[in-house]
């Protein structure tokens, strides 16, 4: 299909599309949530990509396991069934951390740059991070509600 009113000579040769569902996929890895410690600095994260989860996997063979963490409910009542945690999730948000009051964090490439993430950010950081990374997952989770109730609209045909 031509646009005719915006041709291609007059966007410096590239034509504008709109976005896909793998544009938007990509799209949630790109943004950066923040918020600061009680150091006051200011961590940002971002969701890891599936590739970047398995790197970190690779990187930390040796805490393969979990404890097991009781889960607390309104009032501060533990309830019934425990969650499991695993041994790595504190260096996976570590691995998440894509910025340090402005300053870029590049991904980390083996263990050794991993634990010294991981120790920049001490206890105050990794609060800091869990704070950050809820966010993110009401974030996707506010998406997902939005996506299903588009599909679901008076205005969105339905297969017969």
């Amino acid at each position: 299909m031509v646009d005719y009113d915006n041709p291609p000579e007059l966007n410096g040769g590239q034509t504008q599309r709109a976005p896909t569902a793998s544009d938007e996929v990509l799209q949630r890895y790109r943004h950066i949530e923040r918020e600061a410690d009680s150091r006051g600095r200011i961590i940002g994260i971002r969701r890891l990509r599936p590739s970047e989860q398995s790197k970190i996997v690779g990187m930390t063979p040796d805490l393969g396991g979990y404890d097991l963490v009781p889960r607390f409910g309104e009032g501060d009542e533990a309830t019934a069934a425990p969650m499991r945690l695993a041994h790595r999730m504190p260096l996976m948000m570590a691995a998440s951390v894509c910025e340090i009051d402005g300053n870029p964090m590049p991904f980390p490439r083996n263990r050794a740059e991993l634990d010294s993430i991981y120790d920049q950010l001490d206890s105050e950081g990794i609060e800091a991070i869990v704070a950050a990374a809820t966010r993110l997952g009401e974030t996707h989770i506010a998406e997902a509600a939005r996506r299903e109730a588009s599909k679901n609209s008076l205005g969105t045909p339905t297969s017969a």
